[in-house]
């Protein structure tokens, strides 16, 4: 049973991640993988395909198909893995369930919004435009505005320096929802009180407590009724 969600007393800023928690991305990209691996003349199979969730596409692919006697390289595996087009801008990618309206209802207690995510900023904003929510976001944080990725804090602290430029301690005002380990890892290295969403396919809860989540919210309307 999932003890009920606390929050900082002083809520500001809202960072939530995007893939898996913005919206579940996952099974979006299992099937482009499977696609693009197709492409090179190899019909993986589901259990090859799923290992790759969570790492790197661009390497695992080469190395399997390698193991196939398929020689091709990052480059010519990216040519054809189109993420942007076929997940972020896909028609099929939806919010997931409830985030409209925990977003609006942050958006009116004046809580600003930010999206902190190892995903490219024009994919981000391509697919928040899709949702109709890119205008309640106030910052958005991709992996070209960082020289570390997560585990590391700087996409969070780089979100914060944005949203509060010169404030002392903005994340003991903050809280982030990630779903994956080195997000929360993340997200607690920079200072800020972690929510695990664990909505998405992808979310496990044991890597978040091993993590250091502060909490674990099985829905966004969890998260919604930890701010009444």
């Amino acid at each position: 049973m999932t003890a009920p969600i606390t929050l900082p007393e002083h809520l500001d800023f809202a960072l939530f991640d995007f893939d898996g928690v913005i919206a579940d991305t996952e099974p979006l990209y299992v099937e482009l993988d499977r696609q693009a691996i197709r492409h090179f003349g190899y019909d993986p199979t589901d259990e090859e395909v799923l290992s790759f969730v969570g790492h790197p596409s661009e390497i695992l692919a080469p190395e399997l198909l390698a193991k196939h006697g398929i020689s091709i390289t990052t480059e010519q595996y990216l040519e054809v893995w189109d993420a942007d087009g076929m997940i972020y801008g896909s028609p099929d990618l939806e919010p997931s369930p409830g985030l409209p309206e925990l977003w609006n209802e942050l958006a009116a207690r004046g809580t600003k919004i930010g999206v902190v995510s190892t995903t490219p900023c024009s994919s981000l904003v391509r697919a928040l435009n899709h949702f109709q929510l890119l205008s309640l976001v106030s910052v958005i944080v991709g992996r070209e505005l960082v020289s570390e990725r997560k585990p590391s804090p700087e996409p969070y602290r780089t979100a914060l320096s944005y949203l509060a430029p010169g404030e002392k301690n903005p994340e003991l005002r903050a809280v982030a929802v990630e779903d994956s380990r080195a997000g929360i890892t993340a997200a607690r290295a920079a200072g800020i009180w972690t929510v695990q969403y664990l909505g998405a396919a992808s979310a496990d809860r044991g890597a978040g407590e091993a993590a250091g989540a502060n909490a674990f919210a099985p829905s966004m309307a969890d998260i919604m009724r930890a701010l009444r």
